[in-house]
């Protein structure tokens, strides 16, 4: 019987979606975060439950053939990215196998095909936003950097962070540095009460443009500071080359990056990018895919498997930005968007503009809600398509029972997480619309997510 705090050694054989190796001891399954597949390994028991356990890697006694080398020295620290530890060719074969078991053993499903996992090239420097928080080292220096693993008050500098660009690498640190200079103290719940201006500084955002080479940077503070256009010029005097740049404030004890804003100091209050051939605004908290190369190979192959019929409408749920808005429109005789955050639906109408696409009608609300109030439609109105990119919890119950009750020949649901993904699967076949094709794309290269893009169609 294995015990919490007993040291074992132990083989792992795979990785747990999430990231943790798996081992068995006898009959228990032992989970081994920052093992790989191949490692033989010694680890300490920190966790028992009736059907597994918890271990903590103390070391490895033989590597897998599958371990590379980290390219990051900021590894062992952060842990935003612990499967750059693991072969690339390697990750995405596991990543594959992660999709495909989600849809077998959550939502029972077999008889679909599924596309080779999609790849980066070059699987390095891919984010186009980064989240930055402010801290405190032992020395009661600032720092500007990302959570320690496993802590929400340690801060590690990463400034040689291997997923964002030298630019977003180098205005990370101009802040950081003008704010040393200006004697700005990062913010702790501690100092919310007090009125001298200590502890202002919370998080900075860095979005890029890839093909626009915009930058646009978001303090988040929790007051306004008479020092901020000081910021400014000291950030652009230590080389942190910025399109805009902004102040957001967040007066609330939450640790996000969140808050009443963008209140602009310099330059517009969007940032331009293109996905799949569509230039677009982005304004400061408008959703974007974290990989802008991926995204478009994701926003590809979701508009080819929708096929759009020009005398047919169509249907874009949780369209955001517009960013597959307008492509989906410049196929399909009118397409309707929903969108919940309004923000989002203020930018899609620009986009919508920007683009000269007008057969769209901007619907703002929750999925269900508005579809609630759309149905039944007139038999002119079943549409040929509907792509639905939700959020990582996926569609809730009646949200998918609306979106099968517009009785499209396709559905196209793009999904970041594997599970939600097979849970509304499993729905929509109770509801008539098989799982035709799967596509995985690797938007998140030497970390375990994994998007994909699923093809239902009646059954």
């Amino acid at each position: 019987m294995l015990r919490t705090g007993e040291t074992v050694e132990l083989d792992v054989d795979r990785l747990a979606y999430g990231g943790q190796g798996v081992a068995r001891h006898n009959d228990l399954v032992v989970f081994v975060r920052g093992a790989v597949p191949g490692d033989r390994v010694r680890a300490t028991v920190r966790r028992r439950k009736p059907r597994y356990a918890e271990a903590r890697l103390d070391e490895i006694l033989e590597p897998s053939t599958l371990r590379r080398a980290p390219v990051c020295r900021h590894v062992a620290d952060c842990g935003g990215c612990e499967w750059q530890s693991l072969d690339y060719a390697a990750q995405l074969e596991l990543k594959q196998q992660q999709v495909v078991e989600s849809l077998e053993h959550i939502a029972g499903l077999r008889d679909f095909s599924v596309e080779p996992i999609a790849g980066m090239e070059h699987p390095w420097e891919y984010r186009n936003k980064m989240e930055y928080s402010f801290g405190t080292d032992p020395d009661g220096q600032l720092l500007l950097g990302l959570h320690r693993r496993g802590s929400w008050r340690e801060i590690v500098e990463a400034d040689e962070c291997r997923l964002a660009s030298a630019e977003m690498r180098q205005a990370r640190q101009a802040v950081q540095d003008a704010c040393r200079t200006l004697g700005l103290r990062a913010y702790r719940r501690a100092d919310a009460a007090e009125d001298d201006g200590a502890g202002p500084l919370r998080h900075l955002t860095v979005r890029r443009g890839v093909a626009s080479g915009d930058l646009f940077l978001n303090l988040f503070v929790s007051r306004r500071l008479p020092q901020e256009q000081q910021i400014v010029s000291l950030t652009r005097a230590a080389g942190g080359a910025f399109t805009s740049f902004a102040v957001t404030v967040n007066e609330s004890p939450a640790d996000a990056a969140v808050g009443v804003g963008p209140f602009m100091l310099e330059g517009p209050p969007f940032f331009h990018e293109t996905l799949a051939g569509v230039p677009l605004r982005v304004p400061a908290a408008g959703f974007l895919q974290t990989n802008t190369v991926m995204c478009s190979q994701l926003y590809e192959t979701a508009l080819r498997w929708a096929a759009p019929v020009p005398d047919r409408p169509a249907f874009d749920l949780y369209c955001g930005i517009g960013s597959m808005t307008i492509p989906l429109a410049r196929r399909a005789s009118r397409v309707t968007a929903i969108e919940v955050q309004e923000e989002a639906v203020d930018a899609a109408a620009e986009n919508l503009r920007g683009n000269d696409v007008s057969a769209v009608t901007l619907r703002a609300g929750d999925v269900r809600v508005v579809l609630k109030g759309m149905l039944p439609l007139a038999a002119d109105e079943v549409p040929a398509t509907v792509i639905t990119d939700p959020p990582r919890a996926g569609m809730s119950k009646k949200a998918v029972a609306r979106m099968a009750a517009l009785g499209a020949d396709r559905l196209v649901y793009v999904s970041c997480n594997p599970a939600t993904l097979a849970g509304n699967a499993a729905l929509l076949a109770e509801l008539g619309y098989v799982l035709r094709r799967v596509a995985p794309v690797d938007m998140f290269p030497h970390t375990h997510h994994i998007e994909a893009v699923a093809l239902f169609e009646p059954a």
